[in-house]
């Protein structure tokens, strides 16, 4: 059976790839090939993909249907029921919450979960979020090859590279990062130019690098983040554009009225840095603010009023305020999008 011989790195963008054209072969497994994979190919699927070379291997049939079918059966009955049935999945990275009474069976669990994944090359631990940069303190619980955790990930078609054991990212926040193209779009539209874009949090790069491809509506880019792995690897995201480590709360000294757009990703003080921030924004145009915090439910009109005093020398043309979705009991995750002109 004909198979598709990809790097291992990217059998995740390639199965994907495959599946959306109708390529992937159904109900066969996917080959392990050290630092390469072997993905079937349907059919249908043409002659030639790319410069990817194509072998011919025996379908591989499918095996159990979840990971915890592969477990050793070391594992106590009694505690088969605390088995993690979620997990996380960034680019190769799996990520799974262990609890205290599996610890003495994690690397079980790892080599099962890895053993199910064809396309993961590293299992860890989340032992929870540690330091000022909110970052996971990971445990390496197997792996196929090294055991970075460096790893290339795929969002609504946009490759980048994160490393969750290093910086903070998260997968959830992707349909945000969709709304704010359309900010850009349309603030691009009403100023009648190509917009320039800061993001002060901008952690590994995620709400940027869509606008790379945008050239008819975003000039110039300007990244940075407190954090120096994140700072690393927003360089190697954005390698065109103007990225740094950088304290945002000091940042407009160093680019006053950089930009048009400014995008505030530091949900749990949000809100208070954007005085700090306003530096940042051109004057005497329209200009935009898109933020997203983290404020109890019944604060939303509190949360309006202080980000309108924050804005109190400025014309503010639209604000809104809105709930996305619940972070905890009571506690909202809301998206802001002010328009607003600075004399």
């Amino acid at each position: 059976m004909r198979h598709l011989r990809v790097p291992r790195r990217e059998t995740s963008l390639w199965r994907d790839k495959l599946a959306s054209n109708g390529w992937l072969a159904e109900g066969h497994g996917i080959h392990k090939l050290g630092e390469f994979t072997g993905i079937p190919l349907s059919e249908g699927a043409p002659s030639k993909i790319d410069e990817l070379e194509m072998i011919e291997l025996e379908p591989l049939t499918s095996g159990p249907k979840h990971w915890t079918e592969r477990i050793s059966e070391d594992i106590p009955v009694a505690l088969r029921e605390l088995l993690p049935m979620s997990h996380d999945q960034i680019g190769d990275v799996i990520i799974v919450k262990i609890p205290d009474e599996l610890e003495p069976y994690s690397k079980s669990i790892g080599e099962a979960m890895i053993a199910q994944h064809p396309s993961a090359r590293i299992v860890c631990a989340d032992n929870g979020v540690k330091g000022n940069f909110r970052v996971r303190d990971l445990a390496v619980l197997a792996a196929d090859e090294t055991e970075s955790t460096r790893t290339r990930v795929r969002e609504h078609g946009n490759v980048f590279w994160t490393d969750p054991g290093l910086v903070y990212y998260s997968p959830r926040l992707a349909n945000e990062r969709l709304e704010t193209i359309e900010c850009a779009r349309n603030l691009s539209l009403k100023l009648g130019r190509r917009i320039s874009v800061c993001d002060p949090y901008a952690g590994v790069g995620p709400a940027l690098v869509p606008l790379t491809k945008l050239p008819e509506i975003v000039d110039e880019i300007y990244a940075s983040d407190l954090n120096p792995h994140a700072a690393e690897l927003l360089q190697l995201n954005l390698p065109n554009q103007h990225t740094r480590c950088a304290d945002a709360l000091t940042l407009s000294a160093e680019l006053p009225e950089c930009c048009d757009l400014l995008l505030v990703n530091l949900p749990h003080d949000c809100i208070e840095h954007i005085p700090h921030l306003l530096g940042l924004l051109k004057k005497g145009q329209e200009v935009a603010i898109r933020g997203w915090a983290i404020i109890p439910a019944e604060s939303l009109q509190d949360a309006e009023a202080e980000i309108r005093n924050h804005l109190s020398k400025s014309e503010v043309l639209s604000l809104e305020v809105k709930s996305k979705k619940s972070y905890a009991s009571n506690i909202e995750y809301v998206g802001i999008e002010v328009h607003l002109v600075r004399s």
